[in-house]
């Protein structure tokens, strides 16, 4: 993990998504997007991942914070998120303290 990484929180509800857009986000109704999102947000309301990737308006976001410490990552629109602090757990990893073979496997992958 880098000094400079963004984090973010997954915010509680739906309100700040474009519900009338339901056709350009690929759904067949407002209700079936306003469910679609629902299920999202169920998932990861509340919880602050590190922002590892970006593109057409989502953002990579990848959770620390998991069972069995093994991070866990998700593309989530930028309409449910907010800026967010560095969790404490995060803080207190700081460059260099990262394991060698998570290093190894995000150069290997592109994620460096």
């Amino acid at each position: 993990m880098t000094g400079d990484a963004e984090f973010y929180r997954v915010l509680p509800g739906i309100e700040q998504a474009p519900l009338r857009d339901y056709l350009m986000h690929g759904y067949e109704s407002e209700l079936d997007f306003r469910h679609a999102l629902r299920q999202l947000v169920n998932r990861w309301k509340r919880r602050v991942g590190e922002c590892v990737g970006e593109r057409n308006g989502f953002l990579l976001l990848r959770f620390h914070d998991t069972p069995g410490g093994r991070p866990d990552e998700a593309w989530l629109p930028k309409y449910l998120l907010q800026s967010a602090e560095r969790p404490g757990y995060a803080a207190a990893e700081g460059p260099g303290s990262s394991d060698e073979t998570e290093e190894e496997l995000d150069r290997a992958f592109g994620f460096d």
